[in-house]
């Protein structure tokens, strides 16, 4: 082996040069690390507006084979009432049934339906959805259902919007402990949840979604001073506006 050679394969890494490749290391890893995980939350976001559209699809499909109703429990009778196989409504049959009509998936109720949940749910707490349908186009009550053809801006009108874990979206209410809550609290998971970069995923009654921003959502998670009276009376959340009526703007 010539001298030259030899010295070439005996050269070694300093301690210096050792800590200084580290330190490059450490750098670009502290730069690649934020938009990665920047990646990954936008992947779970768009994922979680697809299972929305999916979930605003089937309730459309449901409301053409079911005379323009949406489903929920006020309009097939109510809570006590039963289905074409006899079975008691209850709170969750009404989705459960579309679920598995529509989908062909089991009782969502028993085991959990992937295209319900956000992919960024973390609740141990049994949560069949997190996608509320906004009852206020739906019904008015028991037997009292509202068609979907009047209400004449769908474009404009809110179908499903992303909450805490409920099935059903109220604008008029807050959900303080910004987590799924249970027992008596559990009614507050119908708040609009902005969980994927201050917006929620929301469908509207013509079938295309939308990332909305909070300040764009009639509720009182955005609005914590407005009354329940203003939120509901808008094109948002009940597809029109009463001019008889306070409202919280042209939403």
């Amino acid at each position: 082996m010539s001298p030259i050679n030899n010295r070439f394969s005996q050269k070694r890494f300093t301690l210096i040069e050792l800590l200084v490749v580290m330190a490059i290391i450490a750098i670009l890893a502290g730069i690649l690390m934020p938009a990665l995980s920047s990646a990954r939350e936008r992947s779970r976001a768009v994922k979680c507006q697809g299972n929305i559209g999916q979930l605003a699809m089937v309730f459309n499909f449901y409301g053409e084979d079911s005379g323009g109703y949406l489903p929920c429990l006020d309009n097939l009778g109510g809570a006590g009432a039963k289905n074409s196989k006899g079975e008691v409504i209850d709170a969750k049959s009404w989705l459960n049934d579309t679920v598995r009509r529509y989908l062909g998936k089991i009782d969502a109720s028993k085991q959990p339906v992937e295209v319900l949940r956000c992919p960024d749910e973390t609740a141990k707490e049994e949560i069949t959805t997190n996608y509320g349908l906004n009852y206020l186009i739906a019904t008015r009550g028991v037997g009292q259902g509202i068609k979907r053809e009047t209400h004449l801006r769908p474009a404009g009108t809110a179908m499903i919007v992303e909450n805490f874990g409920h099935l059903c979206y109220y604008p008029a209410v807050i959900n303080e402990s910004k987590q799924h809550c249970t027992g008596s609290s559990y009614g507050k998971n119908r708040a609009a949840y902005f969980r994927h970069n201050e917006r929620a995923v929301t469908a509207f009654l013509d079938g295309h979604t939308e990332m909305r921003k909070r300040e764009t959502v009639p509720c009182l998670e955005a609005f914590p001073t407005e009354s329940a009276e203003a939120l509901e009376n808008t094109v948002f959340n009940k597809g029109k506006i009463d001019p008889e009526k306070s409202s919280a703007g042209n939403f």
